[in-house]
C-alpha cells in the first residue's frame, strides 16, 4: 500500500512541478515583454531628447513629425505596460502558489520515502536478529548434544 501511495504522491509532485514550470515560463514571457516595452519607451524618450536640438534645416520637418509621433508611441507603450503589470502580479502569485503545492508534495514524498526506508531497515534488522538467534540456538544445541555425548561416554566408561 505504501508503495502505491508513494507512487501516487510522486505523480502529483511531478504534475505540480510541471504546472509550476509552465506558469513560470509564462511569467518569464510577460517579464520579457515588459522589459522590451520599457526598452522601447526609453529609446523613444532618448531619441526625443537627443534629436530635438537639430541644427540642420533639412531635419526640421522630420523633427516636427517625430516628436508628436514619439509621444503618441510612448503613451501607447505606457498603456500596454499598465495592462501587462497586473498579469505579471497575478502570474507571480500563481507561481508562488504552485511552488507551495509542489513543495508540500515534495515534503510528503520525502517523508514517506524515509518512513518506508526505516520500516525496510527495521524488517531487515529483525530478520538478521532472527537468523543470529537461530544460529546461536543451533550452536548451543550442538554443544549441549556434544556435552551429553561426552557425559554418556564418561558414564559408560
Amino acid at each position: 500500500m505504501n508503495r502505491r501511495r508513494l507512487s501516487a504522491i510522486a505523480l502529483l509532485k511531478r504534475l505540480k512541478k510541471y504546472e509550476m514550470e509552465k506558469d513560470a515560463r509564462e511569467l518569464g514571457e510577460l517579464r520579457h515583454r515588459m522589459a522590451t516595452l520599457e526598452r522601447q519607451r526609453q529609446e523613444l524618450a532618448e531619441g526625443m531628447r537627443f534629436k530635438t536640438p537639430s541644427y540642420d534645416a533639412n531635419f526640421t520637418p522630420y523633427m516636427q513629425q517625430f516628436i508628436p509621433a514619439a509621444k503618441v508611441e510612448i503613451g501607447m507603450i505606457a498603456e500596454q505596460m499598465v495592462q501587462i503589470k497586473p498579469n505579471i502580479t497575478n502570474m507571480e502569485n500563481r507561481v508562488s502558489q504552485k511552488f507551495q503545492q509542489f513543495k508540500t508534495f515534495d515534503i510528503i514524498h520525502n517523508s514517506l520515502s524515509a518512513q518506508m526506508r526505516d520500516e525496510q531497515e527495521m524488517r531487515e534488522n529483525a530478520e538478521i536478529e532472527e537468523t543470529v538467534l537461530w544460529r546461536w540456538t543451533q550452536k548451543k544445541r550442538a554443544k549441549m548434544q556434544q556435552a551429553k555425548q561426552t557425559l554418556d561416554k564418561i558414564q559408560e566408561g
